[in-house]
């Protein structure tokens, strides 16, 4: 290898350290589960531990979506591949699951600066 190429090798796991602890060590504190249909918001819960259960029915199709203490996932869906309910559950901040027949994105927004980003600081 020459000196260049280590240089390199060190760069990117320097970065991929960064990255790391930087999402890793984000607060999970006063987490939000924001439940939009079709671009417009649809539903706004704490992710506190109490169990909320959201039926949707639209014209596009139904989902039924579960929030706990294990996070949020979608139960059931009518859409044809199923992918937003073998994604299974998620719960930390960043987190989302589309369900792109439905129009539907479910993400997991909050923490101590919920308007600033890991890329913005």
């Amino acid at each position: 290898m020459k000196r260049l190429d280590i240089y390199i090798v060190i760069a990117v796991i320097v970065i991929s350290i960064g990255l790391f602890l930087t999402f890793s060590l984000q607060s999970q504190e006063n987490r939000e589960v924001v439940i939009s249909l079709k671009g417009e918001e649809y539903s706004r819960v704490k992710l506190d531990g109490k169990e909320h259960l959201f039926e949707i029915k639209t014209e596009l199709g139904y989902n039924r979506i579960i929030v706990n203490a294990d996070g949020v996932r979608i139960e059931e869906a009518d859409c044809p591949d199923h992918d937003c309910v073998e994604i299974g559950s998620i719960k930390k901040v960043g987190q989302s699951i589309i369900c792109a027949p439905h129009h539907l994105v479910i993400e997991i927004i909050g923490g101590e600066d919920t308007d600033l980003d890991g890329i913005s600081i």
